[in-house]
């Protein structure tokens, strides 16, 4: 393995330890739930009442691309990702999944997410 993917393994690995959440995902087309850590990032009340690009939108999480198989293309052959949902601890709420893309590493996905209601 060369060395920069040795060491960006290894980073993204202490960052998800420090920062991460744990997330669930169970694929609807049927398998074992997935779990992993993730980073999750959202809008802040910090950001809200600052009014520093408040988004209530902003809803994302990174993950591995060993984590969550096949998530990506759960996703891509649902484009309204009614039925790809995932449940991330520490956060009320459930998401739907509007999106994921690949990040410049090729390692690392990044998904869209939407904040839904039961």
């Amino acid at each position: 393995m060369p060395v920069f993917d040795s060491l960006q393994d290894n980073l993204f690995t202490q960052v998800k330890t420090t920062m991460g959440y744990s997330a669930s995902w169970q694929p609807s087309a049927g398998g074992d739930l997935q779990t992993a850590i993730v980073l999750y990032n959202g809008p802040t009340e910090k950001e809200k009442i600052f009014s520093v690009d408040y988004d209530p939108d902003k809803l994302k999480m990174e993950y591995h691309d060993t984590d969550f198989i096949q998530l990506k293309d759960a996703v891509d052959t649902d484009p309204d990702a009614e039925k790809v949902f995932i449940t991330i601890s520490g956060v009320e709420v459930p998401f739907k999944i509007k999106s994921i893309k690949r990040l410049w590493d090729g390692k690392t996905f990044e998904a869209q997410l939407k904040a839904i209601t039961i």
